[in-house]
């Protein structure tokens, strides 16, 4: 994996990187203070352009990523987050999101193990509700988003219960 941002690193004279939330097989997550509007912490999700496009692809994944980013700007539901801004720099690209606090399912889950538990039936079909709501409202736009990366580590559950 290629090295990670620096805690306190800027990008684009904008996002000052307070800590690294994730990171996976096509880059990180970052949770960064925005500097232009001070106290607004944002998500900013680094793509490494190497690993999703075979060489002398370069330029087709980086259209493809503005084409992407484009269209998810544009998305406006409560149970997803909002993409505000997208650039490129230092050949990596970057997507700029609301950041959501909470637990992910995945920890959730590995919890309620952990005490020889389930997570409450009740909660899990209200979350599932919200799920199917947000899929639907991604599934109906034109053109239709597809997610293609759900799973439980990518679903967060707030401090309000969303």
């Amino acid at each position: 994996m290629s090295q990670t941002l620096p805690v306190g690193g800027i990008l684009r004279d904008r996002y000052e990187i307070i800590d690294l939330v994730g990171q996976g097989g096509m880059g990180a997550v970052y949770k960064a203070d925005d500097l232009r509007l001070r106290g607004r912490i944002c998500a900013v999700k680094e793509i490494l352009p190497e690993l999703i496009s075979a060489p002398g692809m370069e330029d087709q994944a980086h259209d493809q990523f503005y084409r992407e980013a484009s269209i998810l700007s544009r998305l406006d539901h409560p149970n997803l987050p909002k993409v505000s801004d997208f650039f490129n720099q230092d050949g990596r690209e970057y997507l700029v999101m609301d950041f959501i606090p909470g637990q992910d399912l995945r920890q959730l889950v590995e919890e309620a193990r952990r005490r020889d538990g389930f997570l409450p039936e009740e909660s899990v079909l209200a979350w599932a509700g919200q799920l199917c709501d947000a899929l639907t409202y991604l599934h109906t736009q034109d053109p239709p988003v597809l997610h293609r990366d759900i799973k439980p580590s990518n679903i967060k559950l707030t401090p309000r219960g969303v």
